[in-house]
């Protein structure tokens, strides 16, 4: 999804609930960066299988985006 699409479809209060059901802490981002605006991370992996390794994953807890200077959405 492009990040104007995020915008225009994703609500800060869905992405707000989302990020609180799995443990997740958000400092500061903007709805284009909605863990929902973006391709599942298994499946592009997946289709990438013969030109990499996985070596290890991730779980954040804490987030800290939105670095452009304008104000986190609530």
């Amino acid at each position: 999804m492009s990040r104007t699409k995020a915008k225009e479809t994703i609500s800060p209060s869905v992405v707000k609930k989302h990020l609180e059901q799995h443990g997740i802490e958000l400092i500061g981002g903007g709805i284009d960066e909605a863990p929902m605006a973006y391709k599942d991370i298994n499946t592009v992996m997946a289709s990438q299988r013969e030109l990499i390794e996985v070596i290890g994953s991730f779980t954040p807890k804490i987030v800290r985006m939105c670095g452009d200077g304008s104000a986190a959405e609530d």
